[in-house]
C-alpha cells in the first residue's frame, strides 16, 4: 500500500478571487489538488463556518491555477447549491508533500484523487463516488484540510 502525504495551506480563497490570487504559502501556479466547499465568513472569529464540501478535483499536466477556473460539469451543481442556499464558495489547495510510490504520474494523482472523492462523498463530484478501483493507497491530509477527512484508506476492495 502506497502512502501520500498532502499538505493543505491554511486558508481559503474565494472561487471567483483565485484567478488572480497570490500568497507565499499558496503557489497556485504548481500541480496539485484543490476542494471546493461552501461556507459563510463568521467576521469576528476570521474564520469560515459550515463548511460543506462540495466537490475535489486534481491538475496534473496544468496549474491549479489553471485548472481550477476552467469549466466543469461539476460546477453547475457547486453554482445551484450556492444559489439555493447563499452561500459562498471557497478553494483549497493542497500539494503532494511525501509519498511511498516510485513516481509522481497523472495515474497516481487520478487514484489520490479517486480515493478522496471516495472518502469525503463531496456533493457535487460523480466519480469514484460508489467504488475504488485504483492502487492500494493510504492518504493522510495534513495542515489545513478544512472539510477533508484527515486520513483516507482506499483498496479494490472497497465497494
Amino acid at each position: 500500500m502506497d502512502t501520500i502525504r498532502i499538505s493543505w495551506p491554511k486558508g481559503a480563497v474565494l472561487f471567483d478571487e483565485i484567478k488572480n490570487f497570490k500568497h507565499d504559502d499558496w503557489n497556485l501556479d504548481k500541480n496539485g489538488f484543490y476542494a471546493l466547499l461552501s461556507g459563510s465568513w463568521d467576521n469576528p472569529e476570521k474564520s469560515w463556518k459550515n463548511l460543506k464540501l462540495l466537490y475535489i478535483g486534481q491538475a496534473f499536466d496544468q496549474t491549479l491555477r489553471e485548472r481550477i477556473i476552467q469549466d466543469h460539469p461539476a460546477y453547475k451543481c457547486v453554482r445551484d447549491y450556492q444559489k439555493e442556499h447563499s452561500v459562498d464558495i471557497i478553494v483549497k489547495i493542497g500539494f503532494i508533500k511525501e509519498s511511498t510510490a516510485e513516481r509522481l504520474t497523472q495515474q497516481l494523482y487520478d487514484d489520490v484523487e479517486c480515493c478522496l472523492i471516495f472518502c469525503n462523498q463531496p456533493l457535487c463530484n460523480t466519480t469514484c463516488k460508489d467504488s475504488y478501483a485504483g492502487r492500494d493507497l493510504q492518504v493522510l491530509n495534513e495542515g489545513d484540510p478544512a472539510g477533508i477527512k484527515d486520513s483516507c484508506v482506499c483498496s479494490k476492495t472497497n465497494k
